[in-house]
């Protein structure tokens, strides 16, 4: 609503400028020139919102802070719908939405900085929250969390979480986009400022973890979602992501706990060729 505001603003005043001079101008050729002008302020608006939207319900976003090092910035992605990512059967790659130079632009002198995923939803029936939280042990197993549970929840507290993540809004960039925010609004409302009215404050979940130019990160995925005010729900575990920095080339995937273990797959595998030969060899006693 704040571009569209603008745009009427914009030719509210532009129609002052024509009365003024009405004299002294073609009506018809100055009324042109307005409609072109106006045409073109709503084009770039729709191009501006096309890379930096709105906070989008259960889209996950991924924020880098370096307060610790006095960073002028923060770094935001928005990595896309949580249910294309959580949902997936097998491991997603998110590395075109990671910029190195844009991480870097926050690390800046510092030797590490903090960065995490947050979702929500404030669906009045049943609101939902994702946080991260540092996996330890590394990759390991995927359907089994290298974290703690953020805890138990009531509607009310998640609706709060939501609130909270919601003031990302001014700068939240559009699925697959990446935005340097110098208002430092991860900073400010959800990690490392603990106060009402920020998400750590609020939840007590700080999604943030440390890492380095050239460490790896592995970061577990929860989720909860309650429609009761009166009993609590745990949150649950989706995955794992993985922030890599160690080769030429950053690599940020995202591995579902339900993603079949090597082990698993080299059963399956096994399994599959041995029905096969039985099949062949039943094949050839009935030729």
């Amino acid at each position: 609503m704040i571009e569209f505001d603008l745009l009427s603003h914009f030719v509210v005043r532009q129609r002052q400028i024509w009365r003024t001079n009405s004299k002294s101008v073609n009506k018809q050729s100055y009324m042109k020139k307005l409609t072109t002008a106006a045409v073109l302020f709503g084009g770039a608006i729709l191009a501006s919102q096309s890379a930096f939207g709105q906070f989008v319900n259960n889209d996950l976003y991924a924020g880098f802070q370096n307060q610790s090092g006095g960073g002028s910035e923060d770094y935001i992605i928005n990595l896309g719908a949580a249910s294309g990512i959580v949902g997936s059967s097998s491991v997603v790659d998110l590395s075109s939405d990671f910029s190195l130079s844009d991480f870097n632009a926050v690390l800046g002198t510092s030797s590490s900085l903090f960065g995490g995923v947050v979702a929500g939803s404030n669906n009045n029936q049943a609101p939902d929250l994702y946080a991260t939280q540092l996996r330890t042990g590394g990759a390991g197993t995927p359907s089994m969390p290298g974290s703690t549970s953020p805890g138990t929840f009531y509607k009310g507290d998640l609706l709060v979480g939501y609130s909270d993540l919601s003031q990302l809004a001014l700068v939240a960039p559009a699925a697959g986009n990446g935005v340097l925010d110098t208002s430092k609004s991860w900073e400010n409302y959800v990690e490392p400022a603990y106060a009402n009215g920020t998400f750590y404050g609020d939840t007590a979940i700080n999604p943030d973890s440390s890492i380095g130019a050239s460490g790896v990160l592995y970061e577990d995925l929860w989720y909860n979602s309650n429609s009761s005010s009166s009993v609590k729900q745990p949150f649950t575990y989706e995955g794992f992501f993985t922030l890599d920095l160690t080769g030429s080339s950053p690599s940020l995937t995202f591995t579902p706990a339900a993603v079949p273990e090597p082990t698993v797959l080299s059963l399956l595998g096994g399994a599959g060729l041995l029905l096969l030969s039985f099949r062949r060899r039943l094949g050839g006693k009935n030729a």
